[in-house]
């Protein structure tokens, strides 16, 4: 019945990552750890399916990624991804999970407020910073995509090119990230078989369903439904601790 339920997560969190460019693992990661998975469990099949579903969005929105955006998310999120691992092995999961709910919630109303004004100036080097949160928050929660999203929605980034931004993004980080949990110990290998396997049909679907609507949304709608996701993805996270 886990596995069931879990399917059933894993596609509606597949279907609004592919409608927002992101909200896979925030919806994924709190729905996950409230029917019961252990957090390496969920980090470890969250972080893979993930991987899997944004290399066709990469392919398919090639042409609206900005090269120099993504190269600061990634080179910011290396050294941020090796700390993450080393306090998932080290930390109690429910003060990783409250700390990282907290952080998310109050990172978006912040942001809630700013939807109205005109896009700030671009901040130098806030790229890099926001990787190195987003690599800390994805191998102790596969949050991996909160703090590149919030820098996406303060600076307005069109929808396009807001998902094949976040996209590229997370088929690099979530790859060094497998990487770093295997070489940690911390790879759960019961999530990778037979979860991964029979969840990855399900979130292929509800990827592609997603990147369907998620073009076609208003610009205002769109970052307030962004919003709105970690928000309320941040709140579960919390919950759950």
């Amino acid at each position: 019945m886990d596995l069931i339920a879990g399917a059933l997560s894993i596609f509606l969190a597949a279907f609004l990552g592919g409608a927002t460019g992101f909200g896979f693992a925030l919806v994924a990661t709190p729905l996950l750890l409230l029917i019961g998975f252990p957090l390496p469990f969920v980090v470890t099949v969250n972080l893979s399916l993930a991987l899997i579903t944004r290399v066709a969005v990469v392919v398919r929105f090639y042409e609206d990624i900005s090269p120099r955006r993504v190269a600061g998310l990634i080179a910011g999120a290396v050294p941020g991804l090796w700390v993450g691992a080393q306090v998932l092995v080290g930390v109690d999961e429910s003060a990783i999970k409250l700390g990282a709910g907290i952080v998310v919630m109050a990172a978006a109303l912040l942001l809630l407020r700013s939807l109205t004004a005109p896009p700030p100036r671009p901040v130098p080097g806030a790229p890099v910073a926001a990787g190195f949160a987003g690599g800390f928050l994805g191998t102790t929660t596969s949050l991996n995509g909160v703090a590149p999203v919030l820098l996406l929605a303060r600076d307005k980034a069109a929808p396009r090119s807001f998902i094949a931004d976040l996209a590229l993004y997370f088929v690099a980080t979530n790859a060094l990230a497998l990487l770093l949990l295997l070489a940690e110990g911390a790879l759960s290998r019961a999530a990778l078989y037979p979860a991964f396997l029979l969840w990855l049909p399900g979130s292929l679907v509800g990827n592609w369903l997603g990147t369907v609507v998620g073009p076609r949304l208003p610009e205002q709608s769109f970052h307030r439904l962004t919003l709105f996701i970690v928000l309320v993805a941040g709140a579960m996270t919390a919950l759950t601790a």
